[in-house]
């Protein structure tokens, strides 16, 4: 073997490796097919020196415990924005875990291609994903997984819009710590200030790692950058300059979400992910009705008053008007492979709004991120008009199903429902819940309810829950 080189093993365990995807300290991770399920996995293994090293130094042998760490911690996780492991094990001296295979790239390869070219991220992709890490560390801290290096490198993007999470070497789980109490682990400028003390984590150390990354898609900038000891010092004492200093339009509302993430004491954070989350969808919908074609923020000053809806369309059932639900169906999954599961979302509320297929593809075309993309989603629209001769719900139809109440169902129920949902979205669970009741009975009140949950929500048991009496 020539120096610095690497032979390509033809096979680790029963995997079928194909060729080198990366390179570290730790080890390789190759590109590998299972051969008895033909899927193709990440297999990511570990140097065996540092593997069958247990006389070095204390770090390098920590190493091989971070690695089985990973397969533990990754391993009681199943959620779609988080990397799933699939198998753990040891052959020819090798170790090894088969991670779920993920097409795309790295959150800091894509920050890294928009800062050469003198951009940022467009404002609502940036919402989107990051809604979709803060699912995935709502379930983690559900079962007692905190992640410890949230960071770009750790983000996956998906070639059809996913965020999913990565890297669990130094993930602590609630069955004990791979660190001791006061010693320092993670990647500085996203270390949380109770991780440079040596304090005791919990979840909402994440939520500070997170802000950070969410700073970065903002502004393109890691708001603690230098020396390591400079680093440290910002993280422990300096807040950062507003997102909206550096970057001119972002609206206050995300400058406020931002730095209520980076506050150095625990408590003055997000008290969940999950809590998080619900605020950022809520302003999701905010936003969006701020948004021209080319998804620029609009920038005009905030009036509560704005927000509430016309006074024509306030009881405007958030479910399809006379649209075929396959189409509905056809539509969420192309507008999901540009902005994610939030498409559900914007296309029911579209579909509840428009009136004819051209209303319907202006509101879901400025979604978008590109004129052909746009011309594309339109076309489409166009041809189910065509096809259907759905092109125009009357408006004295839509009256009528609009004046539609509610009868069957109690506004007790409504209200029961409603103060449970919020548990999970958040304060606009209330209009959820009050629209989701207009114009239907019982069961489709409950699936509606339930399409509007988080993916990380156990939706059979929610719903089991509502017959029972309120606590």
């Amino acid at each position: 073997m020539i120096a610095g080189t690497e032979v390509l093993p033809r096979q680790i365990g029963r995997y079928q490796v194909e060729r080198v995807l990366g390179r570290g300290a730790m080890g390789t991770v190759y590109l590998a097919t299972d051969p008895h399920i033909q899927r193709h996995v990440a297999l990511k293994t570990i140097r065996a020196e540092l593997l069958n090293d247990t006389r070095g130094a204390a770090a390098d042998a920590e190493l091989p415990a971070r690695f089985i760490n990973e397969a533990r911690a990754a391993g009681r996780l199943v959620h779609p924005h988080i990397v799933s492991v699939f198998d753990y094990g040891e052959a020819d001296g090798v170790a090894f875990i088969a991670l779920e295979y993920v097409r795309g790239e790295t959150l800091a390869a894509r920050l890294a291609q928009r800062a050469a070219g003198g951009a940022t991220m467009p404002l609502m992709r940036v919402l989107v994903w990051f809604t979709q890490l803060l699912d995935a560390l709502a379930y983690a801290h559900d079962v007692g997984v905190i992640h410890r290096d949230i960071k770009p490198a750790n983000l996956l993007i998906a070639p059809r819009g996913e965020c999913k999470v990565t890297d669990f070497g130094i993930a602590q789980l609630d069955t004990g710590r791979l660190t001791q109490l006061g010693m320092m682990i993670g990647t500085p400028s996203y270390m949380s200030p109770e991780q440079y003390s040596g304090a005791e984590i919990d979840a909402r150390s994440d939520l500070f790692s997170a802000g950070v990354v969410l700073y970065e898609m903002l502004t393109g900038v890691c708001p603690f950058a230098g020396a390591s000891a400079a680093v440290m010092h910002q993280v422990l004492n300096e807040m950062p300059l507003a997102p909206s200093s550096r970057v001119a339009g972002l609206p206050p509302e995300v400058d406020a979400t931002v730095l209520k993430a980076l506050a150095k004491r625990p408590e003055e954070r997000y008290g969940s992910a999950q809590s998080w989350r619900s605020d950022l969808l809520a302003l999701l919908d905010t936003l969006t009705a701020r948004l021209d074609a080319d998804q620029t923020v609009v920038v005009t000053p905030l009036v509560r008053q704005a927000l509430a809806p016309p006074p024509d369309l306030a009881d405007t059932p958030m479910v399809p008007l006379g649209w075929p639900p396959e189409f509905l169906a056809q539509l969420e999954r192309r507008l999901a492979s540009h902005v994610g599961p939030v498409a559900s979302r914007l296309v029911r509320r579209a579909a509840a709004q428009a009136t004819d297929s051209h209303m319907l593809a202006a509101q879901l075309a400025r979604h978008l991120p590109d004129e052909t993309a746009r011309h594309e989603f339109t076309a489409l629209l166009e041809r189910h008009a065509t096809a259907s001769a759905i092109v125009t719900i009357r408006e004295e139809h839509r009256d009528s199903i609009t004046k539609t109440a509610a009868a069957a169902i109690d506004p007790a129920h409504i209200e029961l429902v409603a103060r449970r949902l919020a548990t999970h979205i958040g304060p606009i669970a209330r209009i959820v819940a009050r629209r989701a009741a207009l114009g239907t009975d019982i069961a489709a009140f409950h699936a509606r309810i339930a399409d509007a949950l988080p993916a990380s929500v156990d939706k059979r048991a929610f719903l089991d829950k509502l017959d029972a009496p309120d606590e």
